[in-house]
């Protein structure tokens, strides 16, 4: 044929040459293409027919792929190849491949040439444009990504069209920025990526579609991967180095009298370690050995290897050098002191010595000491380790798991792009943290419209209807506190993934702004009805968690309080073990996280109230989809979830569907609330209040009815109720349009006052201090039927001194004084050394006093409350109303905490001018300098209830059980008994 070279419209060498191709199949009696380069080949021919887009080929190493590399050119008919390989070994090898096509030629993939390509072997780096243009006058280029790659200094950007056809070698190093930026260059070229392991240790993208995928147990049932063998290294007497050096060394002579030419690696990772192993083999065996490392020339490293190859050395020591790419099939033994600790390393480096290629080789040897390294879960270097199907399990496992998420992240399409810089975005190169908020919902609108608080600008949007997920990507323009210039803006992006779980109706939602109403919005935005998942079900993502050790756990205080632990944070290596089978009584399940083995791998995994489970690594998009599917199917699954350990001893909350039918004694805020209380507005109202906390606002159960409470938000004149349920999708409803006006200012937004709720749901306290927090329920166990101490219960003559026992405040009827009037004349008869009357919205108590003793001082909280008939009687909703009151004051007993409190209350009060000045007893700063004494003084505190309908001699085990309750619930959180002025 004649010599046509491309240029100028007329035909290239590879379409000229493109009748030449032939496919022999390889069989005993004749040479031909194996099985896997004819699949190979014919997959890119296939794949290049309706698509540009990048092909990956996976293949072990040693089955053929330098053929298929120069068989491609053929068929793709290319113009102008360019051929990137990592090392300038592999690179002269591929050039004089490509330069005298003779692998194809013996054969028969080539027939009827006359003439052979023009290639260049690309030594030196590009520095001009001429250069560029002078690589047009031949049909191969040869090149390193750092002679070639515009991301190297001094290399300009090439004409993006000298290529049309580029060909990567070991294509697990694309990601890297030298490799990545000459594949960029030409856009329209087809590209062709060929490895045996395609993924990375930093979970970096290897751009393409997988088109052909040889795995390693197919390349060893046809004979193309060699049998391996791991041989442990035992019996050490001196060092490590010099055992497995005698070991090489007879595993060495025992091959050459077997008959076969094997030759050895001695492995090492460092140049100054290469000279140690230098001197070791010298002086304790016969071997013949040179080393080569990166300081060495090229042309003593190909000399190395041709003395090698003519049997003048027995084998050469490397320091992390033809591990990859380089072909030479006598490699056969592998005597390893520095073994590689990640899978692509390993697989690559063990395939140099699983050969076939080459005649009279046997089994590739491995020779290493015992360790307890780990390659994906595998302790590879274990005696008694079989390498055959550890290696082929591990690879496999490995590439599919490639493949699989490549399948997965094909289902995504954008749906919506503002932004320039998440023009290319590749969801591959996502990696969130793996935290979720769980939801359980009716439905899940995949196509809804997004949107986001007012600071946060929607750029990017990603959705795949097969896996029902949604990637949603923010900007922020954030802006120095100390600067109004726009010169010092930065921007900040944010991660928002939401996954449903068709089978459970479990809707999963991550996101790296983690407030409360990011959450919500979210999940009301794509869902109907929905709900968190309480702590019972939440506890079940440790179901089948074998060997757990915790460390970090949370127990919640059963009841909220100021002046003992509300939560109990116990964390260090087996936090478990500080658990007391006592603590049970005074705690439910907080949180808790830890590691274990779940499924043979070991996992970390935490949760927490509030339908949060996390685990402590960062996942690609199909990883988390596939954590996320565990984790639904552990929360749905039945039964107990036992850890076997004193976790156990603390009881989780239980999820109920309606309000327990109980007493309500009384509705308090979240613990959330309390401790960052939040600031309130109002908008489109005439009513003006400023910087209103809403823990002024006083709460109060208003009626109940149907499964449905209806609690009155009152400060002062200002009121409106609001209805709680368990039976509907939200917790907190209002028809009050009031209600429906109020807001809490947010850090970066602000959100609804029943938004607020919903997310940090009130609680709700019944006759037996247990506790509903929006679906969990909080047992409060008791080990036997308790009873009130009598002597708890001081009768107060209220008839003669003429105490009007149903008025508790204000005008009584008959001439008769109310409740508050006479506790205030008689505790002003008390040496108090302070007195204060807080009665009113928002009430810490209605009496509060301060005793001083010698080393320790005494502060109570009096509440009052009228009786429920003209006489004292077992009427159960005197004590109930009286009993609420003290878990509201018990949020006060934090000494910090009531000293702000109470100068705001005196603030308030003088604002208001509801609080008569003979009701005063003393100042603030007396109150100031009592707790100055804090330091050399022990704080007590006493709650004394004051209701005239109970009776000590006619006290029913009813009324004295709810009161026993009480005062236990005082004794744990650390307080004096309670005390109870009461009738006779």
């Amino acid at each position: 044929m004649k010599d046509v070279r491309n240029g100028g419209g007329k035909m290239s060498y590879f379409s000229n040459y493109y009748d030449a191709v032939r496919y022999p199949r390889e069989t005993n009696e004749k040479k031909g293409l194996r099985q896997c380069q004819l699949g190979a080949i014919h997959a890119i021919a296939s794949h290049f027919t309706n698509s540009n887009y990048p092909a990956i080929i996976t293949m072990p190493t040693g089955s053929g792929k330098t053929a298929i590399l120069m068989l491609s050119a053929f068929v793709l008919m290319a113009k102008r190849v360019l051929v990137l390989t990592p090392s300038r070994l592999v690179r002269s090898q591929i050039q004089e491949e490509f330069k005298e096509l003779q692998t194809l030629l013996d054969v028969g993939a080539l027939t009827n040439v006359d003439d052979k390509p023009k290639v260049y072997e690309l030594k030196n780096k590009i520095l001009t444009e001429e250069a560029w243009m002078g690589l047009r006058n031949f049909d191969v280029v040869v090149a390193t990504p750092m002679s070639i790659s515009p991301a190297v200094e001094d290399i300009p950007a090439p004409p993006d069209d000298i290529f049309d056809l580029i060909l990567i070698d070991e294509a697990h190093h694309s990601p890297a920025a030298t490799w990545n930026k000459i594949i960029e260059a030409f856009p329209q070229a087809k590209k062709i990526l060929f490895t045996a392991t395609p993924f990375r240790r930093d979970r970096k993208e290897i751009k393409g579609k997988f088109i052909y995928n040889y795995s390693i147990s197919d390349a060893y049932k046809d004979g193309v991967f060699g049998k391996i063998k791991y041989i442990p290294v035992e019996n050490i007497e001196s060092s490590e180095d010099i055992a497995i050096a005698k070991k090489a060394e007879s595993v060495f002579i025992e091959e050459k009298n077997a008959g076969f030419e094997h030759c050895l690696m001695v492995r090492t990772d460092r140049n100054k370690r290469a000279k140690e192993l230098e001197k070791i083999y010298a002086e304790n065996t016969s071997l013949r050995l040179k080393t080569i490392n990166s300081d060495h020339s090229y042309s003593h490293v190909k000399s190395v290897i041709k003395k090698l190859n003519n049997g003048e050395l027995d084998g050469i020591i490397c320091v992390n050098m033809l591990g990859e790419g380089f072909n030479f099939p006598k490699l056969k033994i592998a005597a390893i002191h520095s073994p590689h600790k990640s899978l692509e390393v390993t697989l690559q480096f063990i395939g140099r010595f699983a050969r076939t290629n080459a005649p009279n080789l046997g089994v590739a040897k491995f020779i290493a000491v015992p360790s307890e390294i780990e390659i994906e879960s595998e302790k590879i270097y274990e005696e008694g380790a079989v390498w055959q199907e550890i290696i082929m399990n591990l690879s496999e496992s490995r590439i599919d798991e490639e493949v699989e998420n490549k399948q997965t992240l094909s289902t995504f399409n954008c749906v919506l792009n503002r932004d320039d810089e998440t023009n290319d975005l590749s969801l591959a190169s996502l990696v969130p943290f793996a935290h979720v908020i769980i939801y359980s919902v009716d439905t899940f609108n995949i196509d809804a419209d997004v949107v986001l608080p007012n600071d946060l600008l929607l750029v990017n949007k990603h959705i795949s209807r097969e896996y029902s997920m949604v990637v949603i990507i923010a900007k922020e323009i954030l802006n120095p506190k100390w600067t109004r210039l726009n010169m010092f803006q930065k921007i900040q992006y944010e991660l928002f993934l939401l996954y449903f779980h068709e089978h459970s109706k479990l809707l999963f939602i991550s996101s790296t702004r983690r407030t409360e109403d990011i959450y919500e919005n979210l999940a009301e935005q794509f869902s109907g009805i929905r709900r968190k998942l309480p702590l019972s079900k939440i506890n079940r993502v440790l179901t089948n968690l074998k060997n757990p050790e915790f460390f970090n756990i949370g127990m919640r205080n059963s009841i909220q309080t100021s002046n003992t632990e509300s939560y109990r944070i116990i964390a260090g290596p087996h936090a478990q073990k500080a658990i007391r089978k006592s603590d049970g009584r005074l705690f439910h399940r907080g949180h808790c996280f830890g590691k274990g083995i779940d499924e043979n791998r070991e996992v970390t995994i935490g949760y927490s109230s509030g339908s949060k489970v996390w685990s402590n690594s960062y996942l690609t998009i199909p990883e988390f989809i596939k954590w996320c599917n565990n984790i639904a199917n552990k929360v749905t699954s039945k039964g107990t979830t036992l850890t076997n350990s004193p976790l156990d001893y603390i009881p989780i909350s239980e999820e109920v569907n309606a309000i327990p039918d109980k007493y309500i004694i009384s509705v308090d805020w979240n613990s959330e609330t309390y401790e960052n209380p939040p600031i309130i507005t109002i908008k489109n109202s005439d009513i003006y209040l400023e910087n209103i906390q809403l823990l002024d606002y006083e709460l109060q159960v208003k009626d109940r009815n149907e499964g449905v409470v209806e609690i009155l938000f009152r400060y002062y004149d200002f009121e409106f109720i609001i209805q709680y349920s368990l039976e509907n999708g939200s917790l907190f409803r209002s028809e009050d349009n009031l209600a429906k006006r109020i807001f809490i200012n947010r850090q970066y937004s602000e959100i609804s006052l029943l938004d607020y709720l919903n997310a940090n749901p009130l609680v709700l306290y019944f006759s037996d201090f247990s506790s509903l927090i929006g679906h969990e329920y909080y047992r409060k166990n008791y080990d036997d039927l308790i009873y009130i101490d009598e002597n708890a219960l001081e009768p107060i003559e209220w008839e003669e001194n003429g105490v009007d026992i149903e008025c508790e405040f204000g005008e009584a009827k008959d001439g008769k004084i109310s409740i508050q009037d006479f506790l205030n004349k008689y505790l002003s008869e008390k040496d108090f050394d302070f007195l204060y009357y807080d009665h009113g919205t928002g009430e810490i108590a209605d009496f509060i006093t301060a005793k001083e003793y010698d080393n320790r001082v005494v502060i109570q909280f009096y509440h009052c409350k009228g009786s429920g008939g003209k006489k004292p009687g077992d009427r159960v909703e005197d004590v109930y109303e009286v009993c609420g009151q003290v878990i509201k004051s018990s949020m006060w007993t934090d000494i910090n905490k009531l000293r702000r409190k109470l100068k705001n209350r005196m603030k308030t009060h003088e604002k208001a001018n509801d609080n008569p000045q003979n009701y005063i007893r003393d100042s603030f700063d007396r109150f100031l300098g009592i707790l100055a004494s804090r330091e050399t003084k022990l704080f007590e505190f006493e709650i004394i209830l004051v209701q005239p309908g109970i009776t000590k001699s006619g006290l029913s085990e009813k009324i004295s059980s709810v009161l026993a309750a009480t005062d236990d619930f005082c004794v744990n959180q650390g307080y004096l008994p309670i005390r109870v002025f009461c009738s006779e």
